[in-house]
């Protein structure tokens, strides 16, 4: 049986709810979903749907490293959407980010997120 620990990442923003940044599982990480939260005042930043992603990545990369891990050992992301035709601009935010061989991905898209102005939620699973 493998143990559970959760991981704070004190880069990140503070947890809007009973929720950890980070839970390892073995020699996996589970990051919690982020939005384009900003770490300093907690809300979502301006700019649209490319700087929300841009900072939902950032948070990630923030979670990732508090666990010894990085953007390279994603291998699984999954992106709520508020609109399925700014799908290409979130990819393309993305691909700015990472390389071959891409994580493996779901999209989909939902009524409404956590936060007031979120228009884009991800969440990603690495390698330890």
């Amino acid at each position: 049986m493998s143990q559970k620990n959760a991981i704070f990442a004190s880069k990140a923003p503070k947890p809007n709810g009973n929720y950890s940044h980070v839970v390892r599982a073995g020699n996996m990480l589970h990051v919690a979903g982020w939005m384009g939260d900003d770490p300093e005042t907690g809300k979502i930043v301006d700019g649209g749907i490319g700087a929300q992603t841009k900072q939902a990545i950032r948070n990630i990369q923030a979670c990732l490293e508090a666990a010894g891990s990085n953007l390279d050992k994603v291998v699984r992301r999954r992106i709520y959407i508020i609109d399925m035709k700014n799908f290409r601009e979130v990819d393309g935010v993305w691909a700015g980010y990472f390389s071959e061989p891409y994580p493996v991905s779901t999209c989909v898209q939902i009524g409404a997120l956590a936060k007031e102005g979120a228009l884009v939620e991800l969440e990603v699973e690495a390698e330890a």
